[in-house]
């Protein structure tokens, strides 16, 4: 690709399904059918190794640009750290801004720095979008290597489809074990249902028992909801229950997604249709009334809601304080296991201008004060072992989240494989489009389900073609 221009297809082949990946909500389903994949896709090849030209050894200037979330990287942060690294400057590009994103690469004047969610990693290596950081994660003394918690090896890999060894491309920043349940005690008590004990973790099976006995209606309002969990990330949640019975969403070159011809997998979606159809959860005929899910819990209006550790934080409100409990995450199929789904973290871009000074701040925002800050805040575990006592502990029901933490990180569960052709929002959007088609009757189930393979394998034909060229 020239640096000096770039063509509307250079464009599409640097973002590609990525851009869709880059913003949390957005929504745009594809349509008609995939045409099968004639050559072996580049992606599954290991990427080139990219390291710094010198690790820093003496004093680093320059200028850093930061694809961040403005929120979590701040003006006030900034100018803390310009502060104390005088002649290493950050410039923001704000992460709700995607395609600038990607015009700046495709430009070949990238920003240095970039926010990232674990299911976009493997596109972006497939891409060669990214830096191998080991050389800097070697030589540093504050971001060591043993001291890195297993979710990070998310940013490790031997190549896009072998996530989790190898080269480390960068970091989380915080995550979560995200398949642990909130209990409103209150709506159990209501429906005259006992708590779930914490100490014997749930099937899905029982949860959908649960749902159905706390749920609450008067007429076609809903009173409570039953179950809350997060719609966007479908695909994930289906992939971890899948990888219990050691089975794939995918084919084993990633070239197809398979629902209709795996029963586990078609089971899999009739336990969500169901959740819809019975208005046990929210669903794109009845919205959430709170904006999302999350909202509904600490409103008060839902009776269990599937988030990780981070929702602690936050799910004590004044309609929901001392009656919150948090459960183990459940099992599909009696194998336990607790993944972080997001691991939202910070790589550096393969062509970073800067690099050196951006290992700066990349060292400075993963593990000083930023780190230190965020861990003691609630908001995730901290991505370093060595962080993990400014958890806090001070109410019984810090204590109680930390318990169960604790026992869900000992599962040792390894990351999920992403899909290197797809960004993170295809599945979803083609679920939710058929998914509401089906709940209207517009649609029988298996048609619901044929029509998002179709979708899917197109969007993966795109992608694998993207990458190839």
């Amino acid at each position: 690709m020239s640096k000096k221009s770039f063509s509307r297809r250079d464009m599409l082949k640097v973002s590609g399904p990525l851009i869709a990946g880059a913003v949390l909500a957005s929504c745009a389903p594809r349509a008609t059918e995939a045409p099968e994949a004639t050559a072996a896709p580049a992606a599954t090849e290991a990427p080139p190794a990219v390291g710094p030209t010198s690790l820093p050894s003496k004093k680093v200037e320059g200028n850093v640009v930061a694809f961040h979330d403005v929120k979590e990287l701040t003006e006030e942060l900034r100018a803390q750290f310009e502060s104390d690294h005088p002649g290493i400057t950050i410039e923001f590009v704000d992460r709700e801004e995607p395609a600038r994103l990607f015009a700046m690469i495709a430009a070949g004047t990238p920003p240095d720095l970039i926010r990232i969610q674990a299911p976009s990693i493997p596109g972006y290596l497939a891409r060669g979008l990214i830096r191998d950081l080991t050389p800097y994660f070697e030589a540093s003394t504050v971001l060591k290597m043993d001291d890195l918690l297993p979710a990070n090896d998310y940013y490790k890999a031997e190549s896009a489809l072998e996530i989790g060894t190898g080269k480390i491309y960068g970091m989380c920043k915080d995550f979560s074990p995200d398949f642990t349940i909130f209990v409103f005690k209150k709506a159990f008590d209501d429906a005259g249902v006992p708590v779930p004990d914490p100490a014997k973790p749930l099937t899905y099976t029982e949860v959908l028992d649960l749902a159905r006995k706390v749920s609450k209606k008067e007429g076609d309002r809903i009173l409570m909801w039953g179950y809350g969990y997060e719609a966007d990330w479908i695909d994930r949640i289906w992939m971890n229950s899948l990888a219990e019975v050691g089975q794939n969403l995918y084919s084993a070159d990633y070239r197809k997604i398979v629902i209709a011809g795996n029963d586990e997998t078609k089971g899999l979606a009739q336990y969500y249709f169901d959740l819809a159809k019975d208005n046990l959860s929210v669903n794109p005929l009845n919205p959430s009334p709170n904006g999302w899910a999350g909202g509904d819990f600490t409103a008060g209006l839902l009776g269990m809601m599937q988030y990780g550790f981070w929702f602690s934080a936050m799910a004590e409100t004044d309609a929901t304080k001392g009656q919150v409990v948090m459960l183990p995450g459940p099992s599909w199929s009696g194998q336990r296991r607790d993944p972080t789904m997001t691991a939202t973290g910070m790589v550096m871009e393969a062509e970073a201008r800067n690099p050196d000074a951006a290992w700066v701040v990349f060292e400075w925002f993963n593990g000083g004060q930023p780190a230190l800050e965020r861990a003691a805040s609630g908001w995730g575990v901290p991505a370093l072992k060595s962080m993990m006592n400014l958890i806090p502990q001070e109410t019984d029901f810090q204590k109680q989240c930390l318990q169960v933490l604790q026992a869900e990180l000992d599962l040792q569960t390894p990351p999920l494989q992403f899909n290197p052709f797809l960004g993170e929002t295809e599945v979803m959007n083609s679920w939710k489009t058929h998914l509401e088609q089906a709940l209207r009757g517009d649609i029988t189930f298996d048609e619901m389900i044929s029509n998002v393979e179709t979708e899917v394998n197109l969007a993966i034909s795109e992608g694998i073609s993207r990458i190839s060229g």
